[in-house]
């Protein structure tokens, strides 16, 4: 059942707080998602080094609030995208919506928030690696100017399934 999220979504930094909230809502992904590839359920102690690296690196992990009752209805970030150094302008982008409240436009809010941010930190792309059967993150993602950069087909496991991923790309000079 979908519970209506206010039109008025807060956006904000994650906190300490927000972790139980945000473990709650990747681990019913890992859980019941063939589109999350992982299999073994986050812990808030994880969370928290993974919120702590970020603070560290100055990338953006902020949290999509309800304001009718200041339940956490998501979370996105920016990540480093790959280790060396010559990736230093680019990262990837993660969000999670819990499921009473997607489609209801938590997902875009978040993900152009994180566009936001990513301005003044000097990045110039941004990537988004999907499920290449998750159809409403692909649409979503091209609805915000992301094109689709290259496909890797069969390369991880889940439910007993080959998955395949997409790789859709973001120039941020684009927008």
């Amino acid at each position: 059942m979908s519970v209506p999220v206010s039109t008025e979504i807060g956006i904000r930094d994650a906190t300490d707080a927000d972790l139980v909230s945000i473990v709650e809502i990747v681990n019913r992904e890992i859980a019941e998602s063939p589109y999350v590839w992982g299999e073994i359920p986050v812990t808030v102690e994880a969370r928290r080094e993974w919120l702590a690296r970020h603070r560290e690196l100055a990338q953006p992990a902020i949290v999509a609030t309800d304001p009718q009752n200041g339940r956490i209805v998501g979370w996105a970030s920016l990540s480093t995208f790959r280790p060396a150094s010559g990736y230093r302008f680019t990262c990837e982008v993660s969000v999670y919506v819990a499921r009473d409240a997607q489609r209801q436009g938590v997902g875009r809010r978040l993900i152009a928030t994180l566009h936001e941010l990513a301005k003044p930190l000097g990045l110039h792309s941004l990537v988004a690696v999907i499920d290449a059967d998750n159809g409403p993150s692909i649409g979503l993602f091209q609805s915000l100017g992301y094109t689709e950069a290259g496909r890797l087909g069969e390369l991880g496991r889940k439910f007993g399934e080959w998955r395949s991923e997409v790789f859709l790309l973001k120039r941020l000079e684009d927008s």
